[in-house]
């Protein structure tokens, strides 16, 4: 823009000199050719010489006219330009600012979204526990279903051994042979499973099993009734009116016995309160070993009775491994019985 305003200075003093010149150039001829017309042309007054030496400064002014204009348009073209580069320079300001405001609504956004999707993830985990609650709630019904069907198996299964233990009473009384012995021809030295499940033949030597006596025992309460008989053909008996056996959970615990009655001695009272022995699960003091065969041995001196010990069909023991009952013959235990029934029956008798 400096160097056009230069061009067009130096273009201005030139066409001051130009006109300078040319007046000069017209006064000469007009002081030569004073008697001349005025309609004579200015070439035919200055002839040749006139014209050849005018018409490079008309030419040279016709080429400043034209640099004149087409300066005059250049700077107009750069006023546009610069009009359009302000106008541009606005426009991107504007635009700027418009982005700025984009982006800050963008990042409310974003905000927004983190926001909702943190409360989405919340709900996520809120429903994952309650779904698994649920399961825990179906895990657990199906359970209480399984127990249900369970109770229902054990009680159909309760009621067909209390089925079967029924055809064990002898005689109208009522009451139900839970163990007998009388001639040896049944092993009463067995293991746990066997006097928990039960063995024998209800119609000779056998015992019940305990789990049938803790059913029985647990569903009402029950009289115990033991006749006893030695080699010599002598009997007697023992009676308990409160007979309670455990759980095996308990290990059969002889829970109760009641009061006593009978001519045959006490000789189980000592046994109260004590769990079951087998070999296989034997007392502390080994107590099964020591009479060859199960009951319900206590911890410290094993007892005053042991009726599932073995049999001896001349009544006499090798020590105290026989079939005793210590009030019988004064804590005598050569003495071995032969004969052994023990029976149970509801408290109130059947009438």
């Amino acid at each position: 823009m400096v160097l056009n305003r230069q061009c067009v200075s130096q273009g201005n003093m030139n066409n001051s000199g130009f006109v300078v010149i040319l007046c000069w150039l017209l006064m000469q001829g007009k002081s030569s050719y004073g008697n001349l017309p005025q309609e004579v042309g200015i070439v035919e007054q200055c002839n040749g010489y006139c014209f050849s030496v005018v018409k490079p400064f008309l030419d040279h002014c016709a080429q400043l006219k034209e640099a004149a204009d087409a300066n005059n348009k250049l700077k107009d073209k750069i006023y546009t330009l610069d009009g359009t580069i302000n106008n541009l320079q606005s426009q991107l300001l504007n635009s700027g600012a418009e982005t700025k405001n984009l982006d800050e609504k963008i990042k409310e956004k974003d905000e927004i979204i983190k926001e909702k999707a943190e409360q989405i993830k919340e709900k996520v985990e809120q429903i994952k526990e309650k779904v698994e609650q649920i399961r825990d709630k179906d895990t657990q019904i199906t359970d209480l279903r399984e127990q249900v069907k369970m109770m229902y198996r054990v009680l159909a299964e309760k009621n067909d051994q209390l089925s079967k233990i029924n055809q064990t009473s002898e005689s109208l009384s009522g009451w139900t042979v839970i163990q007998r012995r009388f001639d040896g021809s049944v092993e009463f030295n067995r293991n746990w499973r066997d006097y928990r499940d039960g063995f024998g033949d209800p119609r000779g030597e056998f015992f019940i099993g305990l789990k049938k006596l803790h059913m029985m025992t647990a569903a009402e309460p029950q009289e115990l009734y033991i006749d006893l008989g030695d080699v010599n053909g002598t009997y007697r008996h023992a009676k308990y009116d409160n007979f309670i056996v455990g759980s095996e959970e308990e290990s059969f615990v002889l829970k109760s016995l009641g009061n006593y009655s009978g001519n045959a001695g006490d000789s189980l009272r000592e046994h109260e309160k004590a769990k079951f022995a087998t070999d296989d699960r034997d007392s502390p003091n080994k107590c099964v070993h020591s009479y060859d065969g199960p009951w319900w041995f206590n911890g410290s001196s094993c007892g005053k009775s042991s009726l599932n010990g073995k049999y001896f069909k001349e009544g006499i023991a090798d020590g105290r491994n026989g079939v005793s009952w210590g009030h019988w013959n004064m804590f005598d235990y050569k003495l071995s019985l032969t004969f052994v029934k023990m029976t149970i029956r509801p408290r109130s008798p059947q009438t």
